[in-house]
């Protein structure tokens, strides 16, 4: 039978395993790699509140925030303790959220790129030349100035820091901590679940080294979850007849001990520098203390830098300074070094994964990461993968597209289930209701500038954009001599539009467009999303376009011969037409079609046949893969329309047209190839799925989805309530894919009372009133 060790017991495995807590030390013994950090932490305890808030060498800004955070902090200790009736994990919850809460906060802006917090006491690494490395970064920061709850997110796969698009930090409350194997102390009922653990996330560039990683390291310690490479521990003990710190030391020494060996086992099997550390905050009641816990051969020394009690307006101060100058370190020197490991690591060459096999892998559902239950398996996507058959060549009236088949959604009624009114519950801020037949239709042209002046005024402006600057990179290459790009006239364009948008007015680009029987070049790709803010399905055509004046000029400004024939050819006429024809191909798919590529971020390059003595369409859509491109490409490039860092530079250059449709199963248009509609027949036998909200998606995304698939008789109170009852029973949930990667979030019992409170609401007389 599994007991809980004894503190007797416990105390003498700590000493037996090395593992000492040296007290407050003097800074003459501190260890010389790691005294530059201790002293920060000594600088921060002199700070006196009083005395802060008269400084002058701080924005006022930044002042503000600050000093909101200490009262508010103050006000919730101060009231819990007046209400002796109130729980003590619910005040100690509030102020642990509120004060760790800001290691939850995405570091750069996700719309602009910059930052949206400055730390007054910023982390340095002790080697040289990661110093000047971040040095250089640092002179290129600049602060966020974007109005609050901007929900303008800028759709990309990763940048050079590997920080936009997802949040860096992860967080994990009261999960348990796997032992290091070879100690084999399982079953001595040493505890090993603290209450708060803070980690780096596996964003994209992350989870591709490990996957590449040859070598038998363990990367995630926290059972369950995937948080990689943990440097902070929370432990707090209850204020009413406390065990005493020792006791909240003994408690947490082997999952510090683990957390150091994971991060010196991956230094050991690299060539890049690490120092391996790990913070370690403990309360009891008020009263706050910051540890730092290194390895020193097999020993663990464990130092006491700081205590504070967050009653007082300098303990609070204090401790939120600290922690912010610890997000510094987690941000500028932990993380850029274990990425510097893994991408050290024996790492073999890994082809990428055929189209076929990025298919087949799109929408498995998500499995639980703390539950015991199981998840049902969707059955996998079709594999097959067939050509367009050929034709003879007929075409059809380019109007005939415009609006067949579809329908304004604008005032669609169903729409008032996206966003539930009623904030008074719970549930009603994380869940959402949304049809797979209301698509948002978008249609975006991007121009390659004219002039000489005018491109070099692009380039100056994406210069703190990095993935803008990489598009600019890979659109030089599609520039050159390829398969990817084809001949149209400018006044083409604008028919492309309103085939894709159905709208009927001219649009922004057809209102500025000059001359319309321009020769230009064009390269068009299709991408399919869920807006991050709200869910909305997306469908969206991206069109950039460059005169044989603007190739001339791109190419010289870059040394390269980019100057491709700009001749119409003897199909001309037809090649408009079947462009027109392929957008009605993806215009066309069902509303299962729309969930299927949404959540699995599929997207296409519409590319011509080389062949033009073919008989069938001169176009076709292949996939990234297909074409020989990498997927991150088309997300760098699609980065490029909605760069905030260029400003108003890169909103010159670009035009959008867009329309919310309600879209009517019909016929496919001629010559449609079976597999851009194959792509949704897992979803053919469900009535509806529930999408479940990825990590990197902003906090005020409702953290469910109900995609209802019902072509009729859908919008109904008793129909829905089914539909949620059904979907949450046979647990038909979905992630979301980005870059070919399903994004797993972390499984809760919250997430789960959620779902129960959602599906008794709608169990009850009182349905939903919006």
């Amino acid at each position: 039978m599994f007991t809980m060790i004894t503190p007797e017991n416990l105390r003498d495995l700590v000493e037996e395993y090395d593992i000492q807590f040296e007290g407050p030390t003097p800074s003459r013994k501190w260890p010389d790699r790691y005294r530059h950090l201790f002293q920060v932490i000594r600088d921060i305890s002199a700070n006196r509140y009083d005395e802060y808030v008269k400084r002058t060498d701080i924005d006022q800004k930044t002042m503000n925030k600050q000093t909101s955070r200490v009262r508010k902090v103050i006000d919730i200790a101060i009231r819990f303790r007046r209400n002796i009736s109130s729980y003590e994990d619910t005040w100690r919850d509030a102020i642990e959220t509120t004060i760790m809460g800001f290691l939850k906060e995405e570091v750069v802006c996700q719309s602009c790129g910059r930052e949206i917090w400055d730390s007054e006491y910023k982390a340095h690494p002790l080697d040289k030349r990661e110093r000047e490395e971040l040095e250089r970064k640092s002179q290129k920061r600049s602060r966020c100035n974007c109005p609050p709850h901007n929900q303008s997110v800028i759709w990309i796969d990763d940048d050079s820091d590997d920080e936009l698009g997802e949040p860096i930090f992860q967080t994990v409350i009261g999960e348990r901590v796997s032992h290091v194997p070879e100690d084999d102390l399982d079953s001595y009922g040493i505890p090993m679940k603290p209450d708060r653990v803070l980690g780096l996330s596996r964003t994209t560039k992350v989870r591709e080294s490990i996957e590449a990683c040859v070598v038998n390291l363990v990367h995630a310690p926290v059972e369950g979850n995937d948080m990689i490479y943990p440097f902070l521990i929370l432990e707090a003990k209850r204020e009413k007849n406390p065990p005493g710190f020792r006791a909240i030391e003994a408690q947490t020494a082997f999952a510090i001990r683990r957390f150091l060996r994971i991060q010196e086992d991956l230094h050991t099997s690299c060539q890049s520098h690490l120092d391996p550390l790990v913070w370690f905050f403990a309360y009891q009641g008020d009263e706050w203390r910051l540890y730092a816990a290194i390895i020193n051969y097999k020993k663990t020394r464990i130092f006491h830098l700081w205590h504070g009690i967050v009653e007082s307006e300098d303990g609070i101060l204090q401790l939120l300074q600290i922690i912010e100058f610890i997000a510094t370190w987690g941000r500028d020197v932990y993380r850029p070094q274990i990425r510097r490991c893994l991408a050290g690591l024996p790492n073999p060459y890994k082809r990428s994964p055929s189209f076929d096999e990025s298919v087949r892998s799109q929408l498995w559902p998500l499995k639980s990461r703390t539950r015991s239950f199981s998840i049902p398996l969707l059955s996998s996507m079709q594999e097959e993968i067939l050509e367009a058959p050929t034709g003879n060549g007929q075409t059809q009236n380019d109007q005939s597209y415009v609006q067949q088949g579809f329908h304004d959604a604008s005032s669609n009624s169903f729409l008032r289930w996206s966003l539930c009114r009623d904030l008074s519950k719970s549930w009603a801020l994380n869940s959402s209701i949304r049809h797979s037949d209301i698509v948002m239709f978008s249609f975006r042209v991007f121009e390659v500038p004219n002039t000489e002046k005018e491109l070099k005024e692009l380039i100056l402006s994406l210069e703190n954009d990095q993935n803008a600057q990489t598009a600019i990179f890979h659109l030089l290459s599609l520039m050159e001599d390829n398969p990817y790009t084809f001949v149209l006239k400018r006044g083409d364009i604008p028919k492309m539009e309103k085939c894709w948008t159905g709208a009927n007015t001219p649009s922004s680009y057809e209102s500025c467009m000059e001359n319309p029987s321009e020769i230009v070049r064009i390269l068009v790709f299709f991408r399919s999303c869920c807006q991050s803010n709200d869910w909305q399905l997306n469908r969206e055509m991206y069109c950039i376009i460059w005169s044989p004046t603007a190739a001339r000029i791109f190419g010289s400004h870059f040394s390269k011969d980019v100057t491709q024939g700009f001749e119409e050819s003897g199909f001309q006429r037809k090649l408009v037409s079947d462009v027109i024809q392929s957008f009605q191909q993806l215009r066309s798919l069902s509303g299962k079609c729309s969930v299927a590529y949404a959540l699995g971020g599929i997207c296409y390059i519409l590319q011509p046949y080389q062949d033009l003595s073919y008989e069938g369409s001169l176009v076709h859509w292949r996939s990234p893969q297909e074409g020989g491109l990498p997927t991150p490409m088309i997300e760098k490039l699609s980065s490029l329309f909605n760069s905030a860092a260029g400003g108003d530079i890169v909103q010159l250059r670009q035009y959008q047209g867009r329309s919310l449709l309600g879209v009517t199963q019909g016929q496919q248009p001629y010559n449609t190839p079976t597999r851009l509609s194959q792509v949704a027949n897992n979803l053919r036998q469900h009535k509806a799925v529930m999408a479940i909200k990825p990590d990197f998606w902003p906090q005020e995304c409702p953290r469910f989805c109900l995609f209802v698939l019902l072509e009729q008789d859908f919008d109904d109170e008793d129909i829905l309530r089914d539909l949620l009852h059904d979907t949450i029973r046979t647990r038909t949930f979905l992630p979301v894919y980005k870059g070919g990667i399903g994004d797993q979030p972390s499984w809760t019992v919250d997430d789960e009372n959620l779902l129960k409170d959602w599906k008794q609401y709608f169990s009850e007389e009182n349905m939903l009133k919006f």
